[in-house]
């Protein structure tokens, strides 16, 4: 990974049916603050890209195969924090609400208990915690919460992270978040 700089997202493209090369698209966080606009950007670029290349069919059906974010300032218990704020509607995609769109929703005491209260269950719930998934992923080898990657591997060895997030997220027992400090699983039981 020498040569990602911080602060952004790293976006990995392949074709389903070939294993004939990767795309890989830096998207700085400033351009995209969530995953969702950082995957529209690469898919943006890569379009703008396939489209004046020699074969552009066999560029265009390429998808997503792997994102990962490089926080600017890495931090697990930042990125606990951050979720705790997101389930209590103090943070959207688009940041802090402000108190005009918060509406009747007010952050008093019993607010900033409830608040302090998740941040604190959801500190001693963490699963893992990295750039990506495969990071997560990664670090959990060699321990009781590792998961066998052998079912999402395509035919040519790739481990589809989305069906792997998707199975994560399947029960709502656990969640993947990917905060501005980097990527948190958390066990919601």
């Amino acid at each position: 990974m020498a040569g990602w700089m911080r602060g952004m997202w790293r976006i990995t493209l392949w074709h389903p049916e070939r294993d004939d090369g990767r795309c890989v698209y830096p998207v700085p966080h400033w351009q995209a603050r969530t995953e969702v606009a950082a995957r529209a950007a690469a898919a943006a670029r890569h379009s703008d890209r396939a489209s004046v290349m020699t074969d552009p069919s066999r560029w265009h059906d390429m998808v997503v195969g792997e994102v990962a974010f490089r926080p600017a300032v890495p931090s697990r218990e930042r990125a606990v924090a951050w979720v705790a704020l997101v389930k209590n509607d103090a943070i959207t995609e688009r940041g802090w609400l402000l108190a005009a769109e918060r509406g009747g929703r007010i952050r008093d005491e019993s607010w900033r208990t409830r608040v302090a209260e998740m941040h604190a269950q959801y500190r001693e719930r963490v699963i893992g915690f990295g750039n990506s998934l495969a990071d997560i992923m990664t670090s959990l080898a060699d321990t009781d919460a590792a998961w066998d990657l052998a079912p999402y591997r395509d035919r040519f060895g790739r481990i589809e992270w989305d069906q792997v997030r998707a199975d994560i997220h399947k029960s709502g027992l656990s969640y993947t978040w990917h905060t501005p400090y980097g990527v948190v699983w958390i066990d919601q039981g």
